[in-house]
């Protein structure tokens, strides 16, 4: 069984050599999407764009999956559509796609030295052809990509008539050569070919006057004369010069160009690329994207000191037998401080010189120059390594018109434009892994020295943040001063400033020097914003939270992100979402205390507290109606929270800023904002406490604690004190956990917290039943199910529950029932939706209680269900369930419940709960081996 994919005309797909079907035009163009590039990820939104464009409709993530589906099943068995993060990817090997197996025949034939070898593989690769490319399939992705692979083959038929010509064939091929050349009267190399096979044939009149049809043609349509190619050819001819000594067009060209009766050396092969660092390391999918590309411009771009030149370089010396015609290389200067950027006419001087042309014969003109450049690079298989440029005006005069030539540019701006009109590829280069850094630095130091000090090498990997250069210049001064440990130099990267110290070998070596001109070519706007994201604590940040960091619309930030992107200072490594490498935080930093007074930095960091604040706050408004609201202080100018929708949109809000908003709070702790560091610590228990991060939750409200004493706010004392008790007692630290409730109840009793004191004897009715304690749980709940009276229906619910559920605890299942059919009746007077699950199990164990398991069984599972988003309650939940299966001999479903439940207290440490349910599901799993022998 092999598939094969045909795009070379219609989209078609055989199986064993006959059509296998695979859709119609919508999964088709999904197909095309993936196998063009096959073995690499492609990302959904590069999916929409290329299927759609931009009509994509509202639903096309939607319509998307729902083609992978289909084309999974139309692929079974032998190649499958894999997710990779937001990317999706379709590994197919070249051969089974003919547009590969055409690409890679292209490549072999201009790699060929013999024409009687060539000629069998262009014919091969020609053959793979029955149609228009891609025929039936629309969009501007699409038509593009037919356009390209057109060209491609006109390339090919246009090698194949000059093999032809060197062969002698002229009459051979004059009838299809008349053809094509009607058919593209501006192609002057078609033209030439043309003119030297009419010569050859012995019409030496008739090719003189196709010269003057083309001429004309140019002239009059074009509004330019004939290149020195053709014109070349034309007085080749003109001379009655034997057909065997001029085969084509280009081997016309050059002769011309050589002054008549003068004998010169032979031009050396240029191979100018430098040696690649010795310090190179890893990047294997980088090197694999060079070597894999379709695409004749390669742009590396990253930050300065990533080592976007030391890839180029290692690179192009490893694959130097695939340019026999040499490697050209030039470093445009495009961020040197020191000098001026080399403009692109003398980068094109250069490189024509190199390539064997007088320098008196090279004109001055510009545009003139570039397409000379064009001419002597045409046909020739040659590598160019463009380093260091600025923009894509820089580069765009030195890019040869000939696909046998490889082009690799690195930068640190993006280049987008060399994306979209010159279908080049964009590598992105990232910072070093932790192993790959470590790799690096102990090869380079030696393993001995290396092993002597395991703990030093961990903190120069870490301090480096992966950055090549900045690995490198630790390495430099470790070689520099052989008897010093490594613990020494990690001790002076001990922080922000030390560590843009430690790495400056010089004032033209280091990380400063490095960053400065990247940040110097900003405008003030993108350059204000690196400084105020580098004062954000956490890891990374929003689109949303970005723009009231800075105070202004949320376009005109991202367009000021947009900018840094493009100059590799920010990474948008999610959608929406940015980080800054450490060290450009560090220097950037640095430029804000150089370059901000106090005042601005501090109103920033007041503007994205009261984001992070603000927007917390609106989120438990949807995903926990129970707690008494709280009222932040007002929004300062310029900050606009996220608009939240509904609970889902709440909890992922908070999934992705979990990390951030704990480290703002620790911000909000530095600067002494006390009311905000416990409403924050407020917002956060909820998420915290459904998601069963109990020692985040800890951590939290010991600053809220701390806080709520400062302030001297009573309400902030109690609730900090419960919450905390709530925190250890579900990590088993029950005595703790009392004494922080009974302090919480002491304070409200005397301050007369009638609210805050039905949750406190709430808190410390869980911590009793955790502990076994059911009758004096049940005295507990009691005591605040009388408290709660004329308190909001939210918390009388929540209440009741816990009395049904320690009444069922008891084996009191008639009273659990009416006081659980009582919490019910307030359901229609308050927003406690998010207590239905809860209510359900304790419905369940009422059931269990009267001996109705399958009851039971509906009750939980419904739970469960809804107990998606809260782990915390669905590890209960599931162990419940899971007995209960065992009880009824279901003994598959027992054991994948309590091995899920298992697997959720072991993330969330419940160590205890973890055994209790490892014991239950280790008899479960003995029996279902027992009763399934063969499992």
């Amino acid at each position: 069984m092999s598939l094969y994919f045909r795009l070379l005309g219609d989209v078609e797909v055989f199986r064993d050599g006959a059509p296998h079907p695979v859709g119609s035009t919508g999964p088709r163009s999904a197909l095309v999407a993936l196998v063009l590039d096959s073995g690499h990820p492609v990302s959904i939104e590069e999916l929409i764009a290329r299927v759609w464009g931009q009509s994509a409709p509202n639903s096309a993530r939607s319509t998307l999956h729902s083609y992978f589906s289909r084309l999974r099943g139309a692929l079974a068995g032998e190649y499958q559509i894999v997710r990779r993060g937001t990317a999706y990817v379709l590994d197919v090997p070249p051969e089974q796609v003919d547009v590969h197996r055409f690409r890679q025949l292209a490549n072999r034939a201009r790699q060929s030295q013999r024409p009687d070898e060539t000629l069998p593989l262009i014919d091969e690769g020609l053959g793979l052809w029955h149609g228009e490319p891609l025929s039936g399939m629309e969009s501007p992705w699409l038509a593009a990509t037919r356009t390209t692979l057109c060209a491609e083959r006109n390339e090919m038929l246009l090698d194949r008539t000059d093999l032809h010509l060197q062969l002698g064939h002229h009459a051979q091929i004059l009838p299809e050569l008349s053809v094509r050349a009607g058919a593209h009267p501006f192609d002057e190399r078609l033209a030439g070919q043309l003119m030297l096979a009419l010569h050859g044939c012995g019409r030496q009149a008739d090719a003189l006057v196709h010269f003057q049809t083309t001429k004309a043609q140019l002239v009059e349509e074009l509004g330019v004369d004939p290149g020195a190619q053709l014109r070349a050819v034309y007085e080749a001819v003109l001379r009655d010069e034997p057909a065997t000594k001029r085969n084509t067009s280009l081997q016309v060209a050059r002769a011309s160009a050589e002054p008549p009766g003068e004998t010169t050396l032979p031009t050396p092969v240029p191979r100018q690329l430098p040696a690649a660092p010795r310090s190179f390391t890893s990047r294997k999918l980088e090197l694999s994207a060079l070597s894999t590309s379709l695409a004749p411009v390669s742009v590396i771009v990253g930050p300065g000191g990533v080592g976007k030149t030391s890839l180029a370089l290692h690179w192009g010396q490893a694959q130097a037998e695939r340019f026999p015609d040499g490697q050209l290389f030039i470093d445009l200067r495009g961020f040197d401080p020191a000098v001026d950027r080399m403009k692109p006419d003398a980068a094109l001087q250069a490189f024509i010189t190199a390539l064997g042309t007088p320098a008196a014969a090279i004109p001055e003109d510009p545009a003139t120059m570039s397409g000379l450049f064009r001419s002597v690079t045409a046909d020739r298989r040659l590598l160019i390594v463009l380093d260091n440029a600025l923009d894509v005006d820089q580069v765009t005069p030195l890019l040869p018109g000939h696909p046998g030539c490889a082009v690799v540019i690195t930068s640190r701006n993006r280049l987008t434009r060399l994306v979209t009109g010159h279908d080049a590829q964009l590598i992105s280069l990232d910072v070093l892994d932790e192993a790959d850094s470590y790799d690096l630095l102990v090869n380079r130091l030696g393993e001995p020295r290396a092993a002597a000090e395991p703990a030093a090498v961990a903190r120069l990997v870490d301090a480096c943040a992966g950055l090549p250069l900045a690995l490198s210049i630790v390495i430099g001064r470790a070689h520099e001063h052989p008897d010093f440990s490594l613990t020494s130099l990690a001790d002076e990267l001990v922080d922000a400033t030390s560590t843009l110290n430690a790495l400056e070998v010089d004032p033209d070596l280091g990380i400063r020097a490095v960053f400065t001109p990247s940040v110097a070519a900003l405008p003030e706007e993108p350059a204000m914003l690196l400084r105020l994201l580098s004062l954000v604590p956490g890891p990374h940040i929003a689109l949303d939270a970005a723009a009231s960091l800075s105070g202004k619309t949320y376009a005109a930030t991202r367009a000021t992100l947009r900018a840094l992107e493009c100059a590799s200072l920010v990474q948008q490594h999610q959608p929406g979402r940015y980080r800054l490498h450490d060290l450009v935080r560090a220097f950037a930093q640095e430029q804000a205390q150089d370059r901000m007074d106090e005042p601005s930095r501090t109103a920033a960091l007041e503007r994205i507290i009261g984001y992070y604040l603000h927007t917390l706050i609106s989120a438990i408004g949807f995903t926990d109606p129970g707690p008494p609201p709280i009222t932040p202080p007002p929004l300062p100018a310029g900050c606009a929270p996220v608009s939240l929708r509904d609970a889902d949109g709440a909890r992922r809000w908070f999934a992705a800023e979990a990390d951030t908003i704990a480290a703002v709070q620790a911000k909000a702790e530095e600067l002494g904002r006390h009311e905000a560091v416990w409403q924050l610590a407020w917002g956060m228990s909820t998420f915290f406490s459904v998601r069963g991060e109990l020692h985040d939750l800890v951590h939290t409200w010991e600053k809220a604690l701390a806080a709520a004493e400062n302030l001297g706010d009573t309400a902030a004392r109690i609730l900090s004190r419960r919450q905390l008790a709530m925190a250890m007692t579900r990590l088993g630290h029950h005595a703790r956990a009392l004494e922080y409730v009974t302090e919480a109840i002491e304070i409200a009793q005397q301050t007369n917290h009638d609210i805050e004191q039905s949750l406190n004897w709430m808190c410390k009715f869980e911590i009793e039943l955790r502990q076994g304690l059911s009758e004096e749980a049940l005295k507990t709940i009691s005591t605040a199910w009388s408290v709660a009276s004329g308190q909001p229906a939210a918390i009388r619910i929540r209440i009741g529950n816990s009395f049904a559920f320690t009444l069922t605890q008891l084996g009191r299942y008639g009273e659990a029932r009416e006081k659980l059919e009582a919490s019910c009746l307030l359901m229609e007077d308050a927003n406690a939706h998010l207590m239905t699950a809860s209510m359900l199990d304790t419905l369940a164990h009422i059931c269990l209680g009267e001996g109705r398991l399958e009851e039971a069984v509906g009750h939980l599972e419904e739970a469960a269900v809804l107990m998606t988003t809260e782990p915390f309650a669905l590890a209960d939940t599931l162990v419940t369930l899971g007995k209960t299966y065992r009880e009824l001999n279901r003994h598959d479903d027992a054991v994948r419940n309590l091995g899920r439940a298992v697997d959720m207290f072991r993330r969330q440490h419940r160590e205890f709960e973890c055994g209790e349910a490892q014991a239950v599901l280790d008899k479960a799993t003995l029996e279902f081996r027992a009763v399934s022998p063969r499992c």
